[in-house]
């Protein structure tokens, strides 16, 4: 009969204790996750963030999206990507409603303050703080809205840039097989490479195989006397530059100063005309060359890497050393 009692007194306890834990779940789970209105990604054209009072600003004027006061134009990929996470702004879950931000990086001096504008109407308005441990969320808080949620996905990166590293950094872009003229100038040097349709040798051949084949026209490099040259070569050195991005820019008026370049390329199509000028560096430790394109209104910098492979395509075609080697060469022996 003990036994009975003390088994009937451990079947109350589990019980209660399970109605317990439910009740608990259950009043965890109660709140409600505010419900975002539906925005449409196309329909953003202007984007603020502010972080301690730094204020950046992202417009699109005639279909290029443009940063700051200065109208930089923007890099598209990181754009796109503030303008999808702000439309599609998802929080999961309620964290605190503590109203205490510091742990979530959402104090005053940590926050980024985002608006997102769809002409003149706010759409979004949000504060994004640090990443959640389980790095697929980040903390964030709603305007007028005291409670500190999780939002899907790293929008802290997303957010997080400064001007410089919105600018787009493409400073040429063409078609590589647009290109029917390159020429190259090198201190006393130059030389010009034409693409020309290869005349082919006529076979006799039947009606029905010469049908089948049907092959598109073929093309060679030519040098100014008509010589074919290495076809490779010149498009090697087209391909360095059919899409090419900057490692910095320099200041708004630093194309002004330049002297005369080191070396310039010059690509020509049908419809446009593309050029690199590369100049000599301030100071020889320096690993930073100064350039200038046709696709930037603004001077730039190449690291020394890169320029140093874009000359061996260019002593391909022009022999002799540059006099960036050349001075690098003194400046080391």
């Amino acid at each position: 009969m003990k036994l009975k009692k003390e088994y009937a007194i451990l079947l109350l306890v589990i019980v209660a204790l399970a109605a317990y834990l439910f009740l608990r779940t259950d009043d965890q789970t109660s709140y409600e996750i505010p419900r975002l209105d539906a925005v449409e990604n196309n329909q953003i054209n202007r984007l603020v963030v502010t972080k301690n009072q730094k204020r950046i600003e992202l417009r699109k004027a005639d279909e290029q999206w443009v940063v700051g006061p200065k109208a930089y134009a923007a890099d598209s990929i990181k754009v796109s990507n503030m303008v999808r996470s702000a439309a599609g702004l998802t929080l999961t879950a309620l964290v605190s409603e503590s109203k205490s931000y510091e742990r979530y990086g959402l104090g005053e001096e940590q926050k980024l303050h985002v608006e997102a504008f769809a002409g003149k109407e706010k759409v979004r308005d949000f504060f994004v703080g640090r990443r959640a441990p389980t790095q697929q969320h980040t903390f964030v808080t709603l305007a007028g809205n005291p409670n500190v949620y999780h939002a899907r996905g790293s929008i802290d990166v997303t957010f997080g840039h400064t001007i410089d590293e919105l600018r787009d950094e493409t400073v040429l872009k063409f078609e590589k097989s647009d290109i029917v003229v390159v020429t190259l100038n090198r201190g006393d040097q130059s030389a010009t490479f034409t693409r020309k349709e290869k005349v082919k040798e006529e076979k006799e051949a039947s009606a029905d195989s010469k049908a089948a084949e049907a092959p598109g026209p073929e093309f060679e490099w030519v040098d100014s006397d008509g010589n074919p040259v290495k076809t490779a070569d010149v498009d090697r050195l087209i391909a360095h530059f059919a899409d090419l991005k900057c490692d910095d820019y320099l200041a708004d008026d630093a194309k002004e100063g330049l002297k005369a370049p080191l070396w310039t390329v010059t690509l020509k199509s049908d419809q446009s005309t593309h050029y690199l000028s590369l100049y000599d560096k301030e100071n020889q430790e320096s690993i930073e060359f100064p350039a200038a394109a046709s696709g930037s209104a603004y001077a730039f910098i190449l690291h020394k890497t890169r320029v140093e492979n874009f000359e061996k395509s260019i002593d391909k075609l022009l022999p002799a050393k540059s006099p960036a080697t050349e001075n690098q060469a003194k400046k080391g022996s």
